[in-house]
């Protein structure tokens, strides 16, 4: 394999692996626009997957189906794309091809708690293509949520009989799988609690590839793992809350 030409597709789902192939899926890209990043299955030659350890740089997925995290791809299997002509997304726009070489530092990530004022979630439901939107915060969405996002899975609501009736679900359903093209966290930090921001979770410039939404009752403070960026949008410093930890991004550095 050649030498500082691979780039990273962050939080992949392996779906099938030979020894010519392997598909995965991931968030898909066709005109940029905020909600037209579907999960889409690619597939490419297993020649064109970097798959051993890189120094300074998020370990690759085990190639084995159900495995989840960072693929190394090739120009060419970046350059992959599906029949409806859909491209792997990238967080910067485009990849920016330096691995194994230039092994990126990893970016500063931390954890900053923010009393919501709404938590917008968009995207499709389950076997539905059409797009939705529900507040998490308001009266189609249950008191209590336990969300992660992993860019590779859906994410699982809990709703109201109310919010049941508005994602036209049947009755008596609480839970709605969902894959979102936008998390927005509005409101305003625990630390500085007369300041406002917002951010979209989705967004690789302002928050990180994962994120832990959990809170017991609407109005409690939420955990969100933001780069710096991320804390400016609400107009904080890094280290006020919590001490900063080394998060795996691969963009910058």
């Amino acid at each position: 394999m050649a030498s500082g030409t691979y780039a990273i597709v962050e939080q992949v789902r392996v779906e099938h692996v030979d020894d010519k192939n392997v598909s995965f899926s991931t968030r898909a890209r066709l005109s940029g626009l905020d909600d037209d990043f579907p999960r889409k299955t690619f597939t490419c030659a297993t020649s064109e997957v970097w798959t051993a350890p890189i120094a300074g740089a998020p370990a690759p997925v085990a190639m084995a189906p159900g495995e989840v995290g960072n693929l190394y791809l090739s120009r060419a299997g970046w350059a992959t794309k599906t029949v409806d002509g859909y491209k792997i997304y990238s967080a910067t726009g485009e990849p920016i091809f330096k691995y194994p070489d230039a092994a990126a530092a990893p970016r500063m990530v931390s954890s900053l708690s923010v009393i919501p004022s709404r938590i917008i979630v968009r995207g499709m439901l389950e076997g539905h293509t059409q797009l939705v939107e529900i507040d998490l915060l308001g009266a189609d969405a249950a008191q209590a949520q336990d969300i992660v996002w992993r860019g590779s899975d859906d994410i699982e609501l809990r709703l109201t009989e109310r919010g049941a009736r508005h994602l036209h679900l049947r009755a008596g359903v609480k839970t709605a799988k969902l894959w979102p093209t936008k998390i927005t966290v509005a409101g305003a930090p625990s630390v500085a609690p007369t300041t406002s921001g917002e951010v979209n979770l989705l967004d690789g410039e302002l928050a990180a590839p994962i994120q832990h939404l959990e809170f017991a009752v609407h109005g409690a403070p939420v955990e969100l793992a933001l780069t710096q960026d991320g804390f400016a949008a609400f107009h904080v410093v890094p280290g006020l809350e919590h001490a900063p930890r080394r998060h795996e991004n691969p963009h910058h550095g």
